[in-house]
Parts: C-alpha cells; structure tokens; sequence
C-alpha cells in the first residue's frame, strides 16, 4: 500500500514514503478476517440472559429419561446428562410479542418455540461443544496503524455475514478521519460497537427467529 523511495540532498539521506489516498472498501473488507478465539474461555451461556439452565446426570432420575428433549450424552461430562430450563421462565418473550400485536395464543406460542428453540441449541452445545470467534483488521501505512476487532463470537455465519462488513466500516471510518478517500464504502447505517456486543451478551435474537 505504500512505497519508500531514498533521496540525497547533499550529506544527508532522506526517506521519503507515499501511499495512495484512495482506498477501495472492498480491499479493506477483503482484509477482515474472521479468526479463532482461542482466549475466550466462557461457555456461551454464560453472563447471557435467556439460557438459564440446569444439568443432571441422567442416572439421577427415578424414571428413563432417554425420552425427554433436553437429554444427551456429554463429552466433557463423560455421561448422559439432562438440559432443563425454568419452569414456567418466558425470558419476556411473551410481552415482546403481546406489546408487538401479537395474540395472547400467538405470544404462548412465540413463548414454546422459544424455549424448544433454546433447549436444542443448549443440548447442540453439550452434545458437540462450541468454538469462539474473532473478526480483526490490522494495517500500518506511513507510520499510522488502522485497526480494529471484536471478539466473543459464539457463531461464525454471524460473524462473517454482520460483524465482519461492521469492522470494514469501522475502518473506513478511521482512514477518512486520517484523510483517506475510501472509495465503494456502503451508505447502510451499521449497528453501534456497544449496541452489538450488548446484542451479543443478551443474546436477543433469541426472541426474534420468526423475524
């Protein structure tokens, strides 16, 4: 991106860098990668609301429990446990979608494809575990490093498909400030660095999977 070239003026030499002004989003998105979070050592259910659970071992039932939904065989447990989650808990799911003109039957059922939906993704995790992911974008140009990063990432479809394209933007962003034209940057209002962590911990699309 940039280019040094060595000029003599008398008994001195002097380094002179230049770099293009122009810079093309798509080239700065080509540059964001989504990576492993290998130091983030949370489960994904930890500090986010709308997955509170308990495991049992299966061998403490009184009955087989080899039926019910929320059963699986745990590899880091090295047993078959089973996923219960709150009697009666709704996560609010029900007031979301009352207050959105939904019917005291559609918000129920909103509440049960909730909870199945939740149950399964908790068993998907017992079951197969779950791996973390980061989006990063690092670059030095005339002495002046760009970057910028999020990581926590429990999905890597969300990761590419959302925080990656948010990243580029934030980037752009700092190149423009620093007197860059960043050609091909998308007009689109992009999400705010805390409203998407704060949508990442509450995990709010929990309540959104018909939208």
């Amino acid at each position: 991106m940039s280019n040094r070239n060595l000029l003599r003026q008398g008994e001195t030499m002097i380094a002179v860098e230049s770099a293009p002004a122009t810079v093309d989003f798509q080239d700065i998105l080509d540059a964001t990668k989504v990576v492993y979070d290998e130091g983030f050592g949370e489960t994904p259910w930890d500090n986010c609301d709308g997955f509170e659970h308990t495991c049992t071992p299966a061998h403490r039932f009184d009955f087989d429990p080899s039926d019910m939904r929320g059963q699986c065989y745990c590899d880091g447990h090295r047993e078959r446990v089973v996923i219960q989650l709150p009697k009666g808990e709704d996560w609010g799911v029900y007031q979301y979608h009352r207050e959105r003109g939904a019917s005291r039957q559609v918000a129920a059922e909103m509440v049960a494809e909730n909870r199945r939906h939740t149950l399964d993704q908790l068993v998907k995790w017992y079951r197969d575990g779950w791996q973390w992911f980061g989006v990063i974008w690092d670059f030095e140009v005339l002495g002046e490093e760009f970057n910028d990063s999020l990581w926590g990432i429990d999905d890597d479809d969300y990761a590419e498909r959302e925080v990656r394209p948010e990243i580029a933007d934030n980037v752009a962003a700092e190149l423009e400030k620093a007197g860059f034209t960043v050609t091909g940057r998308p007009t689109r209002v992009y999400p705010t660095r805390q409203d998407k962590q704060a949508r990442i911990q509450r995990n709010l699309q929990s309540q959104n999977w018909r939208d």
